[in-house]
């Protein structure tokens, strides 16, 4: 049942990838690294990142580069079998909480551990938000990816939240009509910290992403040299 079996698979599970001269990190299930035997079984093997790689990330940061990290989750949890789970590496179970029925057991990450506090605390706070606006809003109205906007600092880090829109169907449209229709309700959802964002992307936002890969080195760079201290 791990995120690599061939029905949970993806095109990538990497957990960053670079676009430019941003880092993007999936602060998600694919922080867990698996291994497939000869005969089909999974192994988890590492959790991501390791205190070499964390330690890159922030000299990344440091030294003026971009980093976009992509939240999936208020509580990451990787599904796996009871089996799997026994062959959790020790320095992976010490850093994640396990839960277990028997056969099917479920391993909590926790969320940004490997940022430093304040930056980890800005994180969590558009977390929270992000997650306001999920359950206040109709599913349709919502994009794909909700955004941080400014002001931040530094400004070279910037936090998203990644979503799956579900299928569409009729029911889901009365929640939506109720919003259009009902006088001095704001057809698109907004919240602090969040972009003003619909089920149609806003062009500049659309643009303001694209242009993560481009992130300019200087006002970042200067910026950046208060990250451990600036929430």
């Amino acid at each position: 049942m791990s995120t690599s079996a061939s029905s949970m698979s993806a095109p990538s599970t990497s957990a960053s990838l670079k676009c430019g001269n941003t880092l993007v990190v999936f602060d998600g299930p694919r922080r867990l690294s698996w291994r497939t035997s000869v005969s089909g079984d999974y192994t988890p093997t590492a959790l991501w990142p390791s205190p070499a790689q964390a330690a890159e990330v922030l000299d990344h940061l440091h030294g003026g580069g971009c980093l976009l990290v992509l939240l999936e989750q208020e509580r990451i949890s990787v599904p796996m079998y009871a089996e799997e789970a026994d062959r959790l590496p020790p320095d992976v179970a010490d850093r994640a909480e396990l839960t277990s029925d028997g056969v099917v057991s479920e391993l909590h990450l926790p969320v940004m551990d490997w940022l430093p506090p304040a930056l980890r605390e800005r994180g969590l706070r558009f977390l929270e938000d992000s997650a306001g606006l999920l359950r206040g809003s109709p599913d349709l109205l919502l994009p794909h990816l909700i955004v941080e906007t400014p002001p931040y600092r530094p400004e070279n880090l910037r936090f998203a939240r990644l979503r799956t829109p579900r299928p569409f169907s009729e029911d889901r449209l009365a929640p939506v009509t109720d919003r259009l229709f009902t006088a001095g309700a704001p057809e698109t959802p907004l919240i602090p910290g969040v972009d003003d964002v619909a089920g149609v992307p806003d062009p500049a936002v659309t643009a303001d992403i694209a242009a993560a890969a481009m992130c300019p080195a200087g006002p970042a760079m200067a910026a950046a040299h208060t990250w451990e201290s600036t929430p």
